[in-house]
């Protein structure tokens, strides 16, 4: 086989074969939300901003407009486009930032997330079983493992 293809060495082929399956969760992934998009009538990249003021909430960041055009890679324009269908669709709330009056966050609307959920609800249940087979210390070192890969691509 080629160098290129496969690698002769034993271990970088064992890693990139790991790269390439997280790919492929990645492709699969992509596909799931583009359906939702196709099926919601909004755009991969509505839905892409979706997800990342879900994740915002999560982790309790105060999502701005800027904030999300830099986790969109995209112009302050294209994500105000962007901002502007998902409030039209009734998806995102714009609210007061609660660190500066002038400012302000958005939020993903309750219908936005009972959407969500009753599209993705069934996935995300099978890879919370998936995932649950697996020892705590084995998803520590998945969860290692991740959190590495993302930062050497950021």
């Amino acid at each position: 086989m080629r160098e290129g293809v496969r690698p002769r060495d034993p271990e970088r082929a064992a890693a990139l074969e790991l790269v390439h399956r997280l790919r492929d969760v990645a492709l699969r992934l992509d596909l799931a939300i583009g359906e939702f998009a196709k099926t919601t009538g909004l755009h991969n990249t509505d839905v892409r901003a979706l997800v990342r003021l879900l994740d915002a909430e999560r982790a309790g960041v105060e999502a701005t407009p800027t904030w999300l055009a830099q986790q969109l890679g995209m112009t302050s324009q294209a994500t105000t486009a962007v901002i502007h269908r998902l409030e039209a669709a009734g998806h995102v709330e714009r609210r007061r930032s609660r660190t500066d009056g002038r400012s302000s966050r958005l939020q993903v609307s309750d219908s936005a997330i009972a959407l969500g959920w009753q599209f993705f609800g069934p996935l995300l249940d099978q890879l919370v079983a998936t995932t649950s087979t697996f020892t705590k210390d084995d998803q520590a070192t998945i969860t290692k493992y991740l959190t590495a890969l993302t930062e050497a691509i950021d």
